[in-house]
Order: structure tokens, then sequence, then C-alpha cells
């Protein structure tokens, strides 16, 4: 087994992780744990492709399941003997190709999860396996950056494409996280003659638990003291995701007696001028939408569990984790009606139009009035 690295190396410092993240990290602990000393690792960078020693690449996925999915606070820096290794040993080692035959035979299967790594260097795949040996399998998240190449920066198109031409020129296992893509998949497949062995879908399930808990940062104390009602949105802030939407609501909501808040929790991503211009120059909702970009888990859980609802207006998905994390916390979904979230959601979910606004905007001032009138009860 041959498992691509590459996202989660470079994910290595990073002490928040996305659901891509979180999905590659579960699938290279599993083919570690199911293949033990055969499963190795590749790796793809400035440098170029190179099989990362076995041990190094055991530490990167040790460490990332105890920064994202265990306590972060037990976690120990990385030793500077450890960070100087994933710097400089990809470098050294791409001199050494090929690699031997043992790793890359007939034998191998080359697993990627993450649309990064071998797939993203022009003649990546022919530098690793020159003879076309190894059984490949990419595990398929989505076609946005194809289908949607509004949402994304101008040169995504392009670079997703040759990443996937890079992997499909030979035979390939195609596997997608839903049934949606799945389908989208197999229609891009035959547009472009890959060569398809098989493909299948595998739907992420969440391993829910409950975060230990770690002291609060003074903003989320402070935002969490706030007793009025507040909806949630989470993601990376990026044009698909439809914050404008929601920001145009709240600017129609500063109208109200009893405004709800909206906890925007997200790192802000790309091509996002008129989200930014909002977040950042209209007064009228500086007082009602807070942005918090760097939370913990258990931060993200906290807040999350108190909200009236998670608001999901996405133009398009892959999947929705979000979706799947609020329903465990026992918190109700308002989604864009979207195929995949008609896929994955909760019976209870509300399914609107992305494109309607209204129906939003009357959605959230009823479920905000809701909160607003059992807290008055509750108080007389």
């Amino acid at each position: 087994m041959l498992f691509d690295i590459s996202r989660l190396v470079r994910s290595y410092e990073q002490s928040f992780a996305t659901g891509v993240d979180r999905i590659d990290l579960a699938i290279g602990l599993d083919l570690l744990k199911r293949f033990g000393s055969e499963c190795h690792f590749v790796h793809a960078g400035r440098h170029g492709v190179c099989i990362l020693p076995q041990d190094l690449g055991k530490a990167v996925l040790s460490r990332l399941q105890h920064l994202w999915n265990d306590d972060p606070s037990s976690v120990a820096k990385a030793s500077a003997l450890t960070k100087l290794r994933l710097k400089h040993e990809p470098r050294v080692r791409s001199h050494f190709f090929p690699p031997s035959d043992r790793i890359v035979s007939a034998q191998t299967t080359y697993v990627v999860a993450s649309h990064s790594g071998v797939g993203k260097i022009a003649g990546g795949m022919s530098g690793l396996d020159p003879h076309r040996k190894m059984q490949r399998l990419i595990y398929i998240h989505d076609l946005i950056p194809i289908e949607y190449p509004e949402y994304q920066r101008p040169e995504t198109k392009q670079q997703f494409s040759s990443f996937l031409k890079e992997l499909t020129d030979a035979p390939v296992i195609a596997v997608s996280n839903s049934n949606d893509t799945d389908r989208r998949v197999k229609k891009f497949a035959a547009e472009n003659a890959w060569q398809l062995a098989a493909t299948d879908v595998i739907v992420p399930t969440l391993d829910f638990r409950l975060m230990p808990a770690t002291p609060l940062t003074p903003s989320v104390s402070a935002f969490l003291e706030n007793s009025s009602p507040y909806f949630v949105i989470l993601g990376t802030i990026e044009p698909r995701k439809n914050h404008l939407l929601l920001l145009q609501i709240w600017r129609e909501l500063s109208q109200l007696k009893n405004q709800p808040r909206l906890c925007i929790i997200g790192k802000r991503g790309w091509e996002n001028e008129n989200v930014v211009d909002m977040l950042e120059r209209c007064p009228a909702i500086t007082d009602t939408v807070f942005e918090f970009a760097d939370l913990s888990d258990f931060e993200v859980q906290t807040v999350l569990q108190h909200a009236t609802a998670l608001l999901f207006p996405s133009f398009a998905e892959g999947l929705g984790l979000p979706m799947l994390e609020a329903a465990a916390l026992g918190v109700p979904c308002v989604a864009s009606d979207i195929p995949v979230f008609r896929e994955i959601a909760p019976a209870s979910t509300t399914f609107l139009s992305p494109l309607d606004g209204a129906g939003w905007l009357a959605e959230i001032v009823s479920r905000a009035g809701d909160v607003h009138n059992n807290q008055m009860k509750d108080q007389s």
C-alpha cells in the first residue's frame, strides 16, 4: 500500500482541520492499521516526488491524530529534529528515484484521498510508476472546481483538471464520498475517456465525541455570555458557501428590536471581496455578526451546541460534515436544497433554495422569535 501523505505533511502544524483533512487522515490511519509494515508513504512537493521513511510518515499521522481528534493540550510541539526531517528529507530523497520494486510493483495500490500530491506534479505518476505497474485508487470529494469554476480561483479549474488527467491515464478505481458525487464522476469519466477499473461510494461517517474541555478564549466567552439567540455558519469563507446571502439578511435584521446574532466560524478563503467589504465596512452588522477564524474543536462544539440552528446556504457541496456535526449535538439545520444535502441530511432539516433570500429571512426570524418568546416565558 502506498498512501499519498502530501496534504497531511503540509498540514502538519495546523491546529484546525477541514473536512477533507479529517477524511484524508482517517483513510491514512486505516490503511496503516490494516497494512502495517506494508503501508508506505509518498510525498510530492516543490522538490518533486519521493517515498518518505515509514517512521516519518507514521509520525505525521500520529501527531495529527492527537492534534485533531484527541486532546490537543496533550500534544507537544513537534521536535526540531522532526521538523528538520520533514523539511529536508523529501528534497534529499527525491534524487533517489526510481523507488525499489518492492514498494512500486504490480502488487502495490497507490491511494490518494486529498485532491493533492503526486497528481499535482506534471509527470508525477510516470516518474513514480514509469511502467504503470501499480493499481491506482483516488477518493474524490467533489468536482466543484470543474463544475463551478466561478466559485474558485481563476487557476483552480485547470489545476484540478490536470490533477485528474495525471491520475487517470491508466486504469483507476474512483471512490466517491456520496452518491451525488459518484453520479458526477461517472459522467465526467465517460466524457473524458478515463480508464475506470471500478467505482465505489464510501460515505464518511462521523465518529462523534465531545472534545475534552479546554479554556475558552476571551472573545468566545464574551460571545456566549450574551443570552440573545444566535445562528452559526461553519466552514471556510468562500463564494460557494453563500455567506453574502446571510450578511445581507443580517443587514435587514438590523431594523428589528430583538436582533439575533450570526456566528461565522471559519477562515477567510478566496474571491471574497464583497463578503470582506461587508464584514469590515458595514456598520449595520457590526454588533450582530461575529467572525471566528481559529477556534479549537472544543470551542466549535461549545458554540455550535448552543446555537438556535446551523445555517448551510451553499450553492455547491461535496458532502457537508458540519450538518452531521450539528445533528450529533442535537442542533437543527437550515440548508440549501441541493442533491447531496437531500442525501445525507437528518429528517428534521429545513431545505430552502440558496437563492431564496426572503425564505431564509423568514425562517431565521421565525426561529429567533421562538427562542426569544421561550426566554420571556422562562423569565416570567
